[in-house]
């Protein structure tokens, strides 16, 4: 019976079982177990208390709670996402549905007018002219309504749209994720802003402004030129008529000082006998370098002219070039309508940073600094002096990978400057700058972009011809007196090598002011006449 009993274990000292487990048999016992658990542990008989034994541990009551709220948190996410997205899904059958009875009730319109001309000539021919008339209605000419459509978009285009819509442009929380500075930065900005339309006996355009100065009884506006642009071709419209929509709704008459195509840049004046808040433009060029460290957070402004309301959109500059040909405009995330063209970018430090360009992708626009000095030439000169180079450029840092991986086993002495994509004029062609070569100063002045590249070259016209009105203040605009030589600091690449030489570029001529195109979408335009006369007309284009 005792042999049969349990035994408490006795105590064993350390150094013997020390000594035990470094006997050879010892040592072959637990090598033959480590193999007869290696074996078991592979054909997936892992013992319970192997630490890696997942399937057998086991969970507290805490755990377990913890994973059925998780679970139960990631079934709700799911279905948030699924009714957003059939919200979504919704909207966007609602709007396609706007547009097809938009497009049904035009179809109809033009449908009833193709039947009122039908009636209308078989009445002549058959030569009624209202005899045995005995209502009392003899003599009275019958309202005719007719239509018109302008830039009639071919079939398959896509559904008619508003053309102006602000659907686009933010939301009223747009801002809801910044801090207060910002949003109150951006309600003293828009207290500067107004809204543009521009006619003669038809419309023309609708954008915003900026007013950047108020002196003797006149406050100053900047913004884009395709308020004022002929819609087929880069030529200012004769005489417009321009309503100026103030922040309170007030409505006043502006008329044009200034236009320059090339910067797609206007200037209008408006008589006012209150005064008018301004906003300067920032002549700060770091806020554009992307070789420093800072924030790129910045807000586009717009503003409707009726109603009178402000519109915000939030987003970040993209080292980017735009796809319009100006070499010095700038891209940021942004969403905004064409009602924003010619608004102002502010960072969010308060600092207007530039105006607003539109394209359907992204919002181009034209750095605070480049604006600062065309408004210093047309105070000085009246219209904006640029030597013509003849040379396309672009950022270096906006060049693929694969380019600027050649142009660094080659040796780039310094990551900035612009690369040469394309040459142009004759005086150029002279030169030894080619394409693919890297240019990183002008006349001994660096620069980081093709931006501040354009910058330079506006102060040396200015420089220059401020020099030649001293002597001869007759001097023609459109052609130099005298040659003016510009010097480019350039890194060549020929073959595997590089080198750093010095060019110069004789110029004679300034840049004409329509040298760049501002591509806009053409609206589709449905006008009413009544018995000849227009009586309504809507804007459309074409859904993407």
């Amino acid at each position: 019976m005792a042999d049969t009993e349990d035994h408490e274990p006795s105590f064993v000292p350390q150094p013997l079982l020390d000594a035990v487990d470094a006997s050879p048999q010892r040592r072959e016992t637990h090598a033959d177990s480590t193999i007869e658990s290696s074996s078991s542990y592979l054909c997936g008989q892992v013992p319970k208390s192997s630490r890696y034994n997942l399937r057998g541990r086991d969970i507290d009551l805490a755990t377990q709670s913890r994973r059925e709220e998780h679970k139960i948190e990631r079934e709700k996410c799911i279905e948030t996402k699924r009714l957003r997205k059939e919200q979504k899904m919704r909207e966007d059958r609602e709007c396609v549905d706007r547009a097809l009875r938009a497009r049904a009730i035009l179809d109809a319109q033009s449908k009833a007018w193709k039947e009122e001309q039908r009636k209308l000539r078989l009445s002549k021919q058959a030569g009624d002219n209202n005899d045995g008339d005995f209502s009392g209605n003899k003599g009275k000419k019958e309202t005719v309504h007719t239509w018109e459509i302008v830039n009639k978009p071919s079939k398959g285009s896509g559904e008619w749209l508003p053309y102006e819509s602000d659907d686009e442009f933010g939301t009223e929380f747009e801002l809801k994720h910044t801090s207060w500075e910002v949003e109150k930065f951006t309600l003293e900005l828009a207290r500067c802003m107004v809204g543009l339309e521009s006619f003669t006996d038809t419309k023309i355009f609708s954008c915003s402004g900026t007013i950047v100065e108020y002196v003797d009884d006149t406050g100053y506006v900047v913004t884009s030129a395709s308020l004022v642009r002929c819609p087929d071709k880069d030529e200012q419209v004769d005489k417009p008529k321009i309503n100026v929509w103030l922040a309170s709704g007030q409505k006043l008459e502006g008329f044009v000082s200034n236009v320059d195509f090339y910067y797609n840049i206007c200037v209008i004046k408006v008589p006012c006998t209150f005064h008018l808040p301004s906003k300067s433009f920032s002549p700060n060029t770091g806020f554009f370098n992307f070789y420093e460290n800072h924030t790129r957070d910045v807000v586009a402004l717009g503003r409707s002219c009726e109603p009178c309301s402000l519109k915000v959109a939030s987003g970040k500059l993209i080292p980017r070039r735009s796809r319009f040909d100006c070499e010095e405009l700038m891209v940021s995330s942004c969403e905004i309508s064409k009602r924003g063209v010619g608004g102002p970018l502010m960072d969010f430090d308060g600092n207007v940073t530039g105006m607003n360009f539109y394209d359907k992708k992204e919002t181009p626009f034209l750095p605070s600094f480049i604006v600062l000095k065309c408004l210093q030439h047309f105070d000085i000169f009246g219209k904006v002096i640029r030597p013509l180079h003849g040379l396309r450029v672009k950022t270096l840092y906006e060049a693929n990978l694969s380019l600027l991986e050649k142009k660094v086993q080659s040796g780039i002495p310094e990551r900035c400057g612009v690369i040469v994509v394309k040459v142009e004029e004759p005086s150029a062609e002279l030169s030894e700058i080619k394409v693919g070569d890297i240019i990183t100063h002008v006349d001994g002045v660096p620069f980081s972009n093709a931006a501040e590249l354009g910058g330079i070259l506006l102060d040396m016209g200015g420089k220059l011809w401020l020099d030649r009105q001293k002597l001869n203040p007759s001097d023609d605009f459109n052609q130099t007196a005298a040659v003016m030589s510009l010097k480019f600091h350039v890194r060549t690449y020929r073959g595997d090598k590089s080198e750093v030489t010095t060019q110069k570029i004789d110029v004679n001529k300034f840049t004409p002011s329509r040298l760049n195109r501002w591509p806009l979408p053409k609206p589709i335009i449905l006008r009413q006449y009544a018995n000849g006369k227009l009586i309504d007309e809507e804007w459309y284009t074409t859904g993407v």
